[in-house]
């Protein structure tokens, strides 16, 4: 009895411990101290068979927000496997997430159509596959960019790179004894410090490092900022405080809020609140457009689409701005819309939400006007990566700029990496068959320079639509050939913006079986009869319209050779006939070569003067003009292709 007293005692012990440690994982949780709650969750789910929803939730939860991908995964699954398709959308779009983190993307692209079939949004669909396939389409050694870590990084944070004139200024977490190192409990990190930096030419390297403006700098996070062109305007991100403390609202959250100040002699002043801030949600990331008059900024305010949109503002001579406009579901999704920046009519962000690699991926999208952008294209590695990718900015000449990143093989947390890249644009399009208007799968889109020489050659889908990706400023012949098929040319030139899309070049292609027709054992060219004026020989101008069609299927069918047989009415003399014939085949011949159709692949002509007349007009009777031009014809028989 003493024993079974004891192991009872030891079971409810088990039981109670069990309890405190789940009770002090949700208490850390609650406190932000993600680091710490993931441990003590891993703990307590390793030592019980218990599986609560919510304590899933929150494991898988306390990894995702400090980004330990595989380890929110394995919590993520065991709650999938519990709740199967029934998972609320914000854990089902979390577990796709998790997925693209290990880039396990046949499982998240298997779940994503799911989610989004639930959904019910046909737009969010056509978007997922237009996504998806540009980004598959994308080769990384064809992606136009190189890109170098920065040997400055530290082990900690280091992002959120602004130009500033030839220096550069950005956010980091390293160890500064200057402002103090008080640690942020999310991530166990100091708190974000402004620097700035001297660029050098050749490889986009940061020497002689230093605080940017000290008296800009607080016990907390200051990040994130915009200059306005001139440089004597700044705006930048930094925690609600009062008097020196964190300033929290009634639910004790503490926001972030964008700042602007004006630059005098190196030392920052009159530093102002925007109007758009709030101490009940957060405003951070601003960016600015080139001309000044438009800024951008990322936010979690009411209304919005998802955790985090991107909003604009106009900024008008006096100072003042306008209400905030989002920019929308082509740019906003359910998910993080983060690290704006804007340049020459081309918006630059950061998204989970649309279709990537896996965690933050830069995206670019063009202003169609009034700020309603095109479908925002993915930049491919190696800009992207499974990791988070964000904080992307590029130099006014468009060959170099910055990002920020947290994919393995860095430095630190985040690390700064310089790019140069070439600059290229995408041509799109599909082949349809000219009949039918059907796709045409795997149809070849044969591209040349302007000197003949191949570049490359892509395929079509299933669809029949292809994407080609081509240098920018230059001249491309573009050519769509399908076995059994004719040939389709179009000229394509392109313009100096990067990634931009030349989208409609489509092309019609004819079947063989469509062109020609059989009689008896010969195969002969689909064509309307090319009449001849009575007792001439010379090519009417409806003739050549015929002979254009000719030259047409010889061209799109390069190994085609012909005969041509040539037929006059039964008015003259047999012996007449013949040689008018044989001088219609002559002509006929004549204008082929004239129009560049190689002289041995017409392999004969003859002419049949009346010998073969179609209908009963021959020798002595009696036929009105109609009748007898149907006997006036040339046909152009296939002996080979």
């Amino acid at each position: 009895m003493k024993n079974y007293i004891l192991l009872l005692f030891f079971l409810s012990l088990g039981v109670t411990l069990q309890a405190q440690r789940l009770k002090h994982a949700d208490q850390l949780f609650e406190e932000m101290n993600y680091i710490e709650a993931a441990k003590v969750y891993d703990d307590y789910l390793a030592k019980t068979d218990e599986r609560e929803i919510e304590t899933l939730k929150k494991a898988g939860d306390a990894h995702y927000l400090i980004s330990e991908i595989p380890e929110a995964l394995k919590w993520y699954t065991e709650l999938y496997s519990i709740q199967g398709e029934a998972m609320e959308d914000d854990y089902m779009f979390k577990y796709i997430q998790s997925l693209r983190g290990v880039q396990d993307y046949k499982k998240a692209d298997e779940l994503a159509e799911v989610y989004l079939k639930r959904k019910n949004n046909p737009m969010l669909i056509a978007r997922f596959m237009e996504q998806k396939k540009e980004l598959w389409g994308m080769q990384e050694g064809n992606s136009g960019y190189l890109l170098y870590n920065l040997s400055t990084n530290s082990e900690n944070s280091d992002f959120g790179p602004a130009f500033y004139g030839d220096q550069l200024v950005y956010s980091s977490s390293k160890k500064n004894n200057e402002t103090g190192n008080k640690i942020y409990v999310w991530n166990q990190q100091p708190f974000l410090d402004l620097y700035i930096a001297d660029r050098t030419k050749n490889n986009g390297e940061l020497i002689n490092e230093k605080l940017f403006m000290e008296g800009l700098a607080s016990r907390y996070h200051d990040a994130t900022i915009a200059f306005s062109r001139d440089l004597d305007t700044i705006y930048y991100t930094t925690n609600m405080s009062k008097n020196n403390k964190l300033f929290s609202n009634a639910d004790g959250v503490n926001n972030f809020h964008v700042m602007r100040g004006l630059i005098k002699e190196g030392e920052i002043s009159d530093v102002e609140d925007l109007i758009f801030n709030s101490k009940d949600y957060s405003v951070g990331h601003p960016a600015l457009s080139g001309d000044g008059k438009h800024l951008f900024f990322v936010s979690d305010m009411p209304g919005g689409f998802g955790d985090t949109d991107i909003y604009v503002v106009q900024l008008n001579t006096d100072g003042s701005m306008t209400q905030p406009k989002n920019l929308g579901p082509e740019i906003n999704t359910e998910g993080r819309e983060m690290f704006p920046y804007y340049q020459d009519d081309v918006l630059y962000f950061s998204s989970d939400g649309h279709y990537g690699l896996g965690g933050l991926d830069i995206f670019q999208a063009k202003n169609l006007g009034d700020f309603r952008f095109s479908v925002p294209q993915n930049l491919a590695k190696p800009i992207n990566s499974s990791k988070d990718d964000f904080s992307y900015i590029i130099a006014e000449n468009q060959e170099d700029g910055y990002i920020s990143s947290n994919r393995s093989m860095g430095k630190g947390d985040d690390d700064i990496y310089y790019f140069t890249r070439c600059c290229y644009q995408l041509v799109a399009g599909k082949v349809l068959d000219s009949l039918t208007k059907k796709p045409l799968e795997n149809a070849a889109i044969i591209i040349k320079d302007q000197f003949d020489a191949k570049i490359k050659t892509v395929t079509t889908d299933s669809q029949g639509m292809y994407v080609a990706q081509v240098p920018c400023n230059d001249e491309f012949l573009f050519t769509a050939e399908k076995n059994n098929y004719s040939k389709a040319a179009k000229s394509i030139t392109t313009e100096n913006v990067h990634r931009d899309t030349i989208s409609g070049v489509n092309f019609l292609l004819s079947a063989y079986q469509d062109l020609v027709e059989t009689d008896g054992d010969e195969e002969k060219i689909k064509i309307d009869p090319i009449f001849f004026e009575f007792n001439q020989y010379d090519i009417r101008p409806k003739a050549a319209k015929q002979l254009d069609h000719i030259v047409y299927v010889m061209q799109s069918f390069p190994e085609m050779k012909i005969k041509i047989e040539s037929h006059t009415d039964s008015r003259g003399s047999d012996t007449y006939n013949l040689i008018l014939s044989q001088n219609r085949a002559k002509s006929t011949k004549e204008y082929l070569i004239s129009q560049r159709i190689a002289e041995n692949r017409i392999v004969s002509i003859k002419g049949y003067g009346e010998i073969e007349i179609l209908n009963r007009c021959k020798n002595k009777v009696e036929c009105s003009d109609e009748e007898h031009e149907e006997n006036r014809r040339s046909d152009f028989i296939v002996v080979e292709r």
